[in-house]
């Protein structure tokens, strides 16, 4: 993403009409002024982009979109302004923002991964998740609201040290952007890929092909199961114990679901304490000719096969 943070117009190296230019306030940043930006960046990501930093009118003005400055649909500093969530937490500039563009992001990003015939009708659910979880954070912080560290309490460590006889403010800027970015960025992604999961995980419950005698099989380990599959368990009074999946590094694994995601260490049906532990002698132990590894706390299995997987999880249910 080609980003360039100037302080006037007139520094711009071609044309204007070659960028989308975002102004905001110079100075001192803050954490939502720098969100804020680093969505609009998101969204107009295929173009070369310009970040004007600026208290003079004239040079906002030639600006494509402002935010937290020159009192618009994004500058929570305006006189009278009290927009809040429902939850009481007043919005500022980055939630603004995230309000007004954060399902078309969501959008883009679903139909850039191939998922958006499956989760465009989530999408708004997906936006309103990262506001909850991440935006809301920043905005609390700018409103003078604490509500604990979050992903973009880095953001004042980047500011030019006080004792810095000329602070470049412009320079230290554009570096953190990109990181904000790319942070943002995979939250986006992490929030997706938990939707789809869900999406995932309601189907294959449906089917003997991916769910029988307690076991569910899932795509791959990194499939973020835990959620949904606890959610099934309470809300569908169904009793999925395992979850099985490829290993990475060859044959298959299963790992056990715990009872409820507030007790997340532990199991609703463990594998056997003898097989704790155990590598080599794995097999002669367990009976399963193709184990080879079961872990001290017995949550998680390995096998070279999905049969020897699937034979663990059901030795495990015999001996309990």
């Amino acid at each position: 993403m080609a980003i360039k943070v100037l302080t006037s117009i007139t520094s711009f190296p071609c044309p204007r009409r070659f960028y989308f230019v975002i102004g905001t306030h110079n100075g001192i940043f803050h954490s939502d002024d720098v969100v804020a930006t680093a969505i609009l960046c998101l969204l107009h990501r295929n173009k070369y982009i310009v970040v004007v930093r600026s208290r003079d009118t004239e040079v906002l003005n030639e600006c494509d979109i402002l935010v937290n400055i020159g009192g618009g649909e994004f500058d929570h500093h305006i006189p009278g302004f009290n927009l809040k969530r429902n939850n009481g937490i007043p919005y500022a500039s980055a939630g603004l923002v995230w309000k007004h563009f954060g399902n078309e992001i969501i959008l883009n990003f679903l139909e850039k991964a191939n998922l958006l015939d499956m989760l465009s009708e989530t999408s708004s659910n997906i936006a309103r998740t990262i506001d909850e979880n991440v935006i809301q954070f920043v905005d609390a912080e700018d409103n003078g609201i604490d509500l604990g560290l979050h992903c973009f309490s880095f953001i004042s460590t980047y500011l030019p040290e006080w004792y810095e006889s000329n602070p470049n403010f412009e320079q230290n800027f554009e570096k953190l952007l990109h990181i904000v970015i790319s942070v943002l960025e995979q939250n986006i992604r992490q929030k997706i890929a938990q939707a789809y999961a869900t999406e995932v995980v309601r189907n294959r419950v449906t089917t003997t092909q991916y769910f029988s005698n307690r076991i569910l099989e899932i795509p791959s380990q990194t499939t973020p199961w835990l959620e949904p599959v606890c959610n099934i368990n309470h809300q569908k009074d169904m009793d999925i114990a395992f979850v099985i999946f490829p290993y990475p590094a060859g044959g298959w694994a299963a790992q056990c679901v715990p009872p409820s995601l507030k007790e997340p260490f532990k199991q609703l049906v463990p594998f056997p304490k003898i097989w704790a532990g155990q590598t080599e002698r794995l097999s002669d132990i367990s009976g399963v000719d193709d184990a080879t590894f079961c872990h001290n706390n017995c949550f998680f299995v390995r096998a070279k096969s999905k049969a020897g997987v699937i034979q663990m999880c059901e030795l495990a249910m015999e001996s309990i």
